[in-house]
């Protein structure tokens, strides 16, 4: 499903394709506030957030006592927070769809009884989705759940944005905490034919494995984004907490 579309991303979603399209050249500077407020008939709340969208995004650059300018060379990426991956969607691609390419309950193969540290003939629930900017896939996952925390789950749910969200509020269950791995791929069949991209692409892979809150494991989920479209973005604490 489409997320709803805020002020702040259509005035972001402007300025983006004028900065990708050469109408605001590398080095020009944006208008001032004042000015982008007039344009737009927004307040500077608004037009601050969708500036700070383009600024994540690493088109532009915010330079202190100067103004803000497109950066050299500016490439859109959408920044995914792994822990946030909806709202990070919500944020920077609204128009995002997800396609339920498959799904069907089946017995953990070695592997994935391996990671979920579970045994063969434990039942889960697979499935292949694709996330979809207008026609294209840009990213898909492959989800292996514990089928004693998803009997629940339908079609609809799994198909969802905020699926992690959905999943937790169906089954009444809560999550505690997810361990990842990223790696860059070279792409390889089946997945060249699933994100329509020629052999050898680099790619991003991404394992998860989401933990209960009783640090159990329940699902695990391998996931592969388009380079030209995705950056994976962490922030981690350093300093002690009292």
């Amino acid at each position: 499903m489409a997320r709803r579309t805020t002020a702040y991303n259509l005035i972001a979603e402007n300025l983006r394709d004028r900065i990708l399209s050469g109408a605001l050249p590398p080095g020009e500077q944006l208008p001032p506030e004042r000015a982008l407020c007039e344009d737009f008939g927004s307040s500077r709340i608004t037009i601050r957030r969708a500036v700070q969208i383009l600024e994540e995004e690493s088109l532009v650059r915010r330079s202190q006592g100067r103004g803000t300018f497109v950066i050299a060379s500016p490439s859109r990426k959408i920044p995914i927070l792994a822990e946030e991956f909806a709202a990070s969607v919500a944020r920077h691609a609204p128009k995002m769809t997800r396609l339920l390419d498959a799904w069907e309950w089946q017995m953990a193969n070695a592997e994935v009884a391996t990671r979920l540290n579970s045994c063969s003939v434990d039942r889960v629930l697979f499935a292949r989705r694709f996330d979809m900017l207008g026609e294209k896939p840009v990213a898909m996952d492959e989800v292996w759940m514990l089928g004693r925390h998803a009997d629940k789950l339908v079609e609809a749910d799994l198909a969802r944005l905020d699926f992690l969200e959905r999943w937790q509020h169906v089954q009444r269950i809560e999550f505690s905490y997810s361990a990842q791995s990223v790696e860059a791929v070279s792409a390889a069949a089946p997945i060249t034919e699933f994100l329509r991209v020629a052999p050898g692409e680099p790619l991003l892979k991404a394992t998860e494995i989401i933990h209960l809150n009783t640090e159990r494991p329940a699902a695990l989920f391998v996931s592969h984004f388009r380079h030209e479209y995705f950056r994976l973005t962490a922030t981690v604490q350093l300093a002690h907490r009292r």
